[in-house]
């Protein structure tokens, strides 16, 4: 029994020091641009309403009846910042059309590659696969 757990440990250790990872290294290209789009989305319908809201606030506050001086400088300041936001949203808009189009244009496929090699002082022709990514820019 001795001699059998010694040989089985002596073929375990080698197994799992030596095996190939198998999770997958390589990053999901298609996948982190439509995140990185939804984000980006995100984050411009927030400025967008939020710069809206800000511009309404900033009406209600400087345009009452018994509004004074402070209050009108108020609602201009809170409906400049609005209109500066709501500005802001645009570039993310954009960024976030270009980041979904290059993640509809992601492509990883299986392809087969020739590469010359020397055996026995003559060169032969030998193929293997590639897996390979194009992203159209």
């Amino acid at each position: 029994m001795k001699k059998s757990m010694i040989y089985f440990l002596l073929l375990a250790l080698p197994i799992t020091s030596f095996c190939q990872k198998t999770t997958d290294t390589i990053p999901d290209i298609k996948t982190d641009y439509m995140v990185k789009s939804k984000n980006q989305k995100t984050a411009a319908w927030v400025l967008f309403g939020g710069g809206l809201a800000l511009i309404g606030t900033g009406f209600l506050v400087g345009d009452g009846k018994e509004a004074s001086f402070d209050d009108a400088a108020t609602g201009a300041v809170l409906a400049g910042i609005g209109v500066l936001s709501t500005i802001g949203s645009i570039p993310l808009f954009i960024a976030s059309g270009k980041n979904k189009r290059k993640a509809m244009q992601a492509i990883t496929f299986i392809k087969m590659e020739d590469a010359r090699m020397i055996h026995n002082q003559s060169f032969i022709q030998t193929s293997y696969p590639v897996i390979a990514l194009k992203i159209k820019l």
